[in-house]
């Protein structure tokens, strides 16, 4: 017989233990607990919002806003579990048009720090300040106070230790915060903005929709050079709209940090619109990368689901469908019509319809795709087939070729023994990618982009193991801007970035000066070069990075040194880097593990074309 002091007994948890698992879905990290209290600042009409942090978030996060306030007993309803201010029935929930405001989500942030909280209403001559440590023993007085809210959270999860060892470095969560304010500050431009740091203010963002003000809230999340290379968007149709802003091109990442949906004014992550995205993009990015971007659509309420995520950082669509057709078209239209505009005007213009150019829904309705004009790089407004200038005499160093289409002329290569010509001779080039070759046994199909890769990447690992990359010093430095986040990984990893042979100092706020490249690399663009390998190193950690990851680093910095797909060569050129591959120690595949050529043979070919 099984010994009945064995057997589970269900009981009722006590209230702080489930106040503590509630926050475990909410509070996930000191981000996570800023994201809750701005959400509600922004629901109270605040025009104002400051919010601090200390130690990553661990010791302090403070949250303050001139918004509408709280009379004492809303203040310390909003402190108790399943309090809410904007579901009174079944159908609220899925009709939900505000953020947060006061309740739901303060009872689990309390439960597992100390808290304090201020509020005053403005037709109220005091407020009233409350503290819970734990989410237990609720303090109250009256307080003098200025009209709106300030939440003060202070050791956070320090009664709950296995979470608190699940926290990142200062840094990391440092950069966390910082991204979730710059990312409030994009969508609430009605709203302004300020972000201290360790006592240190890193963000001041005043309200306003002038150019001034959007301006400086694309910088801040993007970089520098954002404004200057990208085009706005805004397009409607019947109660749904889409605008935001494209970033060119040039401007890709390396991975999907820096795009952006807010969907009903809300941050969210979404597969289905990342991929229509991606889609619009194809062709037009170096593969693995991706665009920046900061999209807005707006959806009525009932068509959209907000409660399949704890956060709601994850929303289910009505209309799939309609959404990922409509945005990927939507995007692909703007940016097919960057090419035809030459100059740049203001990131408010007035409306620029495309003469004669409507594309049906899948509903028979059309819309309208508005871009901004701006100047594009040559490389970029280029059409694809453009003429290819003049073949030169002498034949292109590999190793030489140029980020725009132009080649070099460079001694001639020594011509080799037929014996050695394993990949034959070049034919020609197909979609801009491709080198055909003939050889012996039959035909060679190269990708120029992941052969050269492979020599680059060979070359830098040779160099490195020497403990010593050659370099060339800028005759004029470049200087990049970084939005905050990126900065602050920039400025970790110097060391690391000059040892890899990228040589970076601090130019003032978030801007940094390029000094030295490596020597194969110095045609490279510097800007996505440092960030990409910045945020390499920071993925995989600084000391461990150039031992675990070295060929990871240096497959990084051979893709951007490599010719590009959609780069015309020359024949001399082609047979260059054919002859460059044939001495190159793996060179069947790129550093990502991809073929760098498929060998056909004429006993193939030949029974394709029914002559065997």
């Amino acid at each position: 017989m099984s010994d009945p002091s064995s057997t589970p007994v269900i009981r009722l948890l006590p209230e702080v233990l489930i106040n503590q698992i509630a926050a475990g879905e909410v509070v996930e990290r000191p981000a996570s607990v800023v994201k809750e209290l701005l959400e509600n600042s922004l629901d109270a009409q605040a025009t104002r919002i400051e919010v601090r942090i200390d130690g990553g978030g661990r010791q302090l996060i403070h949250v303050g806003d001139n918004g509408c306030g709280m009379v004492a007993e809303q203040a310390k309803l909003s402190l108790a579990r399943h309090a809410t201010s904007k579901i009174q029935n079944l159908r609220d929930l899925f009709a939900i048009r505000t953020l947060g405001f006061r309740g739901e989500a303060l009872a689990a942030i309390a439960s597992v720090s100390h808290l304090e909280m201020e509020s005053r209403v403005a037709d109220e001559p005091d407020g009233i300040r409350l503290r819970l440590a734990g989410g237990k023993d609720l303090q109250e007085n009256r307080v003098a106070t200025p009209p709106g809210t300030r939440i003060t959270v202070r050791n956070l999860f320090f009664n709950t230790p296995a979470r608190l060892k699940f926290l990142r470095s200062d840094r990391t969560e440092t950069g966390h915060v910082t991204a979730l304010v710059q990312r409030m500050a994009l969508v609430r431009p009605d709203v302004g903005f300020r972000l201290v740091i360790n006592g240190t203010e890193t963000l001041d963002l005043r309200a306003g929709e002038e150019e001034r003000q959007t301006e400086a809230r694309l910088t801040a999340v993007f970089g520098g050079d954002f404004v200057a290379n990208c085009i706005r968007l805004d397009v409607e149709h019947e109660r749904a709209g889409l605008s935001g802003w494209l970033g060119l091109p040039g401007l890709h990442r390396a991975n999907g940090a820096a795009m952006h949906l807010f969907v009903n004014g809300r941050w969210v992550r979404d597969k289905l619109v990342n991929h229509a995205l991606r889609e619009a993009y194809r062709g037009l990015l170096p593969k693995e990368t991706w665009p920046a971007v900061a999209l807005f659509l707006e959806l009525p309420p009932g068509d959209l689901d907000v409660n399949v995520h704890p956060t709601k950082e994850e929303v289910r669509f009505g209309q799939q469908d309609f959404v990922y057709s409509w945005i990927r078209r939507s995007v692909a239209d703007a940016l097919a019509s960057m090419g035809a505009t030459a100059t740049r005007t203001t990131l408010f213009p007035a409306a620029i319809p495309r003469e004669g150019q409507e594309h049906p829904l899948d509903d028979g309705s059309a819309d309208e795709v508005i871009p901004e004009r701006v100047r594009l790089p040559e490389a970029v407004s280029r059409p694809v087939a453009w003429t290819a200038p003049p073949e030169p005499t002498t034949s292109c160093k590999v190793s030489e070729v140029p980020r725009r289409q132009e080649p070099v002329v460079a001694p001639p290569m020594p011509t080799l023994p037929e014996t050695t010509v394993r990949l034959g001779e070049a034919v020609g080039q197909i979609h801009g990618t491709y080198i055909l070759a003939q050889t012996q046994a039959g035909l060679v199909v190269v990708d120029q982009h992941a052969a050269h890769e492979r020599i680059v990447f060979e070359a830098l690992k040779k160099d490195f193991a020497s403990r010593r990359i050659a370099r060339q010093i800028l005759l004029m430095p470049e200087v990049l801007s970084y939005s905050a986040v990126e900065a602050r990984v920039v400025s970790a990893h110097l060391e690391t970035l000059e040892r890899l042979g990228v040589v970076v100092e601090p130019f003032g706020g978030n801007a940094f000066a390029v000094r030295e490249l490596p020597s194969m690399l110095a045609d490279v663009s510097a800007r996505s070069l440092v960030l990409d390998l910045a945020m390499e190193v920071e993925r995989f950690g600084a000391s461990s990075a150039l031992n675990a990851r070295l060929e990871d680093l240096l497959t990084t910095m051979a893709c951007h040194g490599s010719v590009r797909a959609g780069r015309r060569m020359t024949l001399d050129e082609m047979n260059a880097l054919l002859r460059r591959i044939e001495s190159t120690t793996f060179a069947g595949q790129c550093g990502h593990g991809r073929p760098t050529y498929v060998e056909i043979g004429l006993d193939e070919l030949e029974k394709r074309f029914g002559r065997k």
